[in-house]
Parts: structure tokens; C-alpha cells; sequence
């Protein structure tokens, strides 16, 4: 969807003013009868006043970052039919980035596969911007709204289209132009790391959808020692089905979404790049696919990870952790001063804290920094407790871990506490976006599918 800074209101565009003081009385009549049932009301001009149609929406806690934008995602599904929208806007910074952010996503289409395209808002015209800061409020916030739908798309993409070469492929279109520097490691490079449990995973899948590892580099405008970075490994399972351990078939028909991990995260380097972020990022992404055959990897066996540490085969299913080692061991090696990790990792963080919230858990210091970029950008996350003792139960009876220990209890945490354990004394935090990363019904911020959860999180987190 564009975004116009525009200076009068264009007649062929649904017009949405500040006040309804202004209008005809006929107009405004019918506006807040509609309000009594809906949070927005459109309504046909009639001739009353130039544009096509007018709208309005009712109020919202312009302190509650989350509010703003699901309000402005409402209003872009409203007024989808006339496909243009003149907004008058308050001119706060912050407001508008959120606003802004808002309209892209509420506008989110995904009709790839239809043989007719959906009606959707195409542009927005924001009246009442002035000066510098608001001007570049509105840049920020098509930057990251257009990452996540970015993000949503790859998510939302049948796995059939989009393997673990496609994903590089679609990463490279991406990135061009943008500063960023991509590495990929094929099969074979990820043989010479010694990647055993990366390329266990993806052992069993054909021969054109095997494991490599893509990593995407960005080095920030105002670091000093451009080698000191953080390290944002996203889980790329292009698809899984539960490998022996196999999924039942309502569980896996998702299954599209588990790279999820590896989607936000370049969607958040692009939008990084193309904000001229300070820090100097390092996105590490293992690009998998968890199939059956006679070389896939079994319940009991040891793998051998990067750094040597080996691990016993609890569950075929527990694979994203198996894959993330790898390239968290990669990034350790390569300097990484910090590590995040982003995943679909568990349905246990479901049962957790359902669709609403992103578990986090780790090192106060960087879970605090994302929880502060979650509050800033609009979006929800809740710290879960690690600790030494969710650390004792993932250690392995035969080898050093063990990926499942089979008690179904802390699911979601002990997947983080595994990943812990490939950090080292490196400050750390895992977020688990399974359930968020997916909404099954139409909801404020668009359609049913990806929702491109924590894009803008990272993003403010790692600027």
C-alpha cells in the first residue's frame, strides 16, 4: 500500500476529518448511528461534500502504542471498497508511525493463489503532516509496515514454493540495494562446519531442498569496531512434519509456518538497513526441511552439534532447537557479542499464553530491551521464567543434552533452556512466536494467517 503526505483532501478518496463539527448535518447523523454498533462507520457523501464517502472511527488511548495501530488496521478494512483513504492526522510522531503501521497491515492481502485479486486499500493520503519529525515518522512506519507484510508473505507461501533455495532466492531479491550482505552455506559448507544437527534435520529431504544456512550481515553507521555485533538467529524450518516422531495431520497442515523465525528476522534486517540502523547485526538463518524417509534421523539417536556438544534424540519433532544450535554455534564463532532467537518453536507456548502474547525468556538486561521495543512499537510479549533448574532438565542421559525429555512439563521454557546452553556466558533471549506468529480468523490487523508478529520489536530493539 502507498503512503502520500498530501496537502488537500482528494475528492476521490474516502475522507476521514479530525472532527465531524464541520460536515453536514445528514452526514454526521448517520456517522454516529452507525458508531453505536461498529468501531468505524463509512458512509456515502451523497454529493453533501466533495470526496466519494466519509468516515469515522470512534476514540482510542493515544498513550496505548498497540491501540493506535489496531485502530488504524480496522479503519484500512473498512473503507477497502473505495480504495483510497484521506486520514487527518494529529501530527505526533509517534502516532503516525503507529498509524502508519497500522493502515499497511490492516491492508494485508495475501491472493497469490486466487484467480481474483481482493479488494483491498491501495493508498493512503495523510493530511496535517508538517515538519521533519513527523515527515520521518511517516517514512519509519511504511518501512516497517511493508517488512511485515513482507514477512506475512513468506509465511503465508505453501511450502511447496518456497524450499529452503527458494527462501535464499526470495532473501536475495529482498536485500538487493539495501547494504546488507548475504553468506549462504550450502550442504557441503555445512559439512565442513561439522553442522550435525542442522544437517541431521534436514537429512531425509530431497536432494533440491537440503539444509544450508544464510547468513544476512549489517554493519551499523556508528559502531566503532565494526567485528562487535549481535547475532539475531531465526528459526527456518521450511517444513515439518514431525520427522518419525510424525505430526498428526491437523498439526501439520500449519506446518508452512515454521520458518516463521527465519522470516521476521529478515524482514527486520531489511527494515534495519533501509533505516540506516547504528548497531552492526548479524542475521543467521538455518533453512531446513524436516521430512521422512530411510536417511531421516531417529528417536535415540546423538548428533553431534558445531561446537561438539552432543545430544540425544528425545523427539524428531523437537527440530527447530536442533537447527538454531547450529547457527547460534556459527555466530558464537564468528564474535557475537549478544544472541536472540526467534522461533516457532512450541506448541507448548500456546497452552502458555495463547495467540495474544510472545513468551520471551533469558538474560534480564536483553529481555528487558525487547520488552521496552515491544511496549514502544505495539506489540505484546511476556517474560517466562529460566532458570538453573529448567537448564537440569534438558541435560541428556547419553549425551551432554538431550532435545526432549519426554515430561511434556516447560515445554516452551526448557526449548529455551536447551538454546541457552549453546549461548554460553553470552547475554541471551529466546522469543517464542508459534502461536502469535498465526491467527486462524480475521482479526484488527488483517486477514487470517501470518500476522508478521515482532518485526517492529526487533526493529526498535536493535536500531
Amino acid at each position: 500500500m502507498k503512503i502520500h503526505i498530501a496537502k488537500t483532501c482528494p475528492t476521490q478518496a474516502v475522507w476521514m476529518p479530525a472532527t465531524l463539527s464541520g460536515l453536514p448535518q445528514e452526514i454526521r447523523k448517520e456517522l454516529r448511528l452507525q458508531l453505536q454498533s461498529k468501531p468505524v462507520a463509512a458512509v456515502p457523501s451523497l454529493g453533501l461534500v466533495p470526496q466519494l464517502a466519509v468516515a469515522c472511527a470512534q476514540g482510542h488511548d493515544a498513550d496505548d502504542m498497540l491501540a493506535i495501530r489496531r485502530r488504524a488496521g480496522v479503519i484500512a478494512q473498512v473503507v477497502t471498497t473505495r480504495k483510497r483513504l484521506a486520514y487527518e492526522s494529529d501530527n505526533n510522531p509517534v502516532n503516525i508511525r503507529q498509524t502508519v503501521m497500522g493502515f499497511i497491515q490492516g491492508a494485508y492481502t495475501f491472493d497469490r493463489y486466487k484467480s481474483a485479486h481482493s479488494t483491498c486499500l491501495k493508498q493512503c493520503d495523510l493530511l496535517g503532516i508538517s515538519g521533519r519529525a513527523a515527515r520521518a515518522a511517516v517514512r519509519e512506519g511504511e518501512i516497517i509496515g511493508n517488512a511485515t507484510s513482507f514477512c506475512r508473505d513468506l509465511i503465508n507461501t505453501p511450502a511447496a514454493d518456497l524450499g529452503p533455495a527458494d527462501f535464499v532466492r526470495e532473501a536475495k531479491k529482498a536485500c538487493k540495494g539495501t547494504g546488507l550482505r548475504l553468506r549462504i552455506l550450502d550442504e557441503a559448507a555445512c559439512q565442513k562446519k561439522k553442522m550435525g544437527a542442522l544437517l541431521a534435520v534436514g537429512a531425509a529431504s530431497a536432494a533440491d531442498r537440503r539444509a544450508r544456512l544464510l547468513v544476512v550481515e549489517w554493519n551499523g553507521k556508528n559502531t566503532t569496531r565494526k567485528k562487535d555485533f549481535i547475532a539475531l538467529c531465526g528459526k527456518g524450518v521450511v517444513f515439518d512434519t514431525g520427522g518419525l516422531n510424525i505430526k498428526p495431520g491437523r498439526s501439520m497442515q500449519l506446518m508452512r509456518k515454521d520458518m516463521g523465525g527465519a522470516a521476521t528476522v529478515l524482514s527486520a534486517m531489511i527494515a534495519l538497513a533501509q533505516l540506516n540502523g547504528k548497531q552492526s547485526i548479524r542475521a543467521y538463518l538455518p533453512l531446513v526441511e524436516n521430512s521422512i524417509s530411510a536417511e531421516a534421523f531417529r528417536p535415540g539417536d546423538v548428533l553431534t552439534a558445531a561446537d561438539g556438544t552432543t545430544i540425544e534424540i528425545g523427539n524428531t519433532d523437537a527440530e527447530g532447537r536442533l537447527a538454531l544450535a547450529d547457527a547460534m554455534c556459527l555466530a558464537k564463532q564468528e564474535g557475537a557479542q549478544k544472541l536472540v532467537t526467534v522461533a516457532t518453536l512450541t506448541g507448548a507456548a500456546m497452552v502458555a499464553l495463547g495467540r495474544i502474547h510472545v513468551p520471551i525468556m533469558g538474560d534480564q538486561d536483553i529481555v528487558d530491551q525487547l520488552s521496552h521495543a515491544a511496549t514502544s512499537s505495539g506489540e505484546k510479549v511476556w517474560q517466562l521464567p529460566m532458570d538453573d533448574d529448567h537448564k537440569t532438565m534438558v541435560r541428556g542421559k547419553m549425551a551432554d543434552l538431550t532435545n526432549s525429555d519426554g515430561s511434556g512439563e516447560a515445554g516452551c521454557i526448557t526449548a529455551g533452556a536447551f538454546l541457552s546452553y549453546f549461548a554460553g556466558n553470552l547475554p541471551f533471549a529466546h522469543c517464542d512466536i508459534s502461536p502469535a506468529s498465526w491467527q486462524n480468523k480475521q482479526h484488527a490487523l488483517g486477514p487470517a494467517g501470518a500476522t508478521g508478529v515482532l518485526v517492529s520489536t526487533l526493529v526498535d530493539a536493535f536500531r
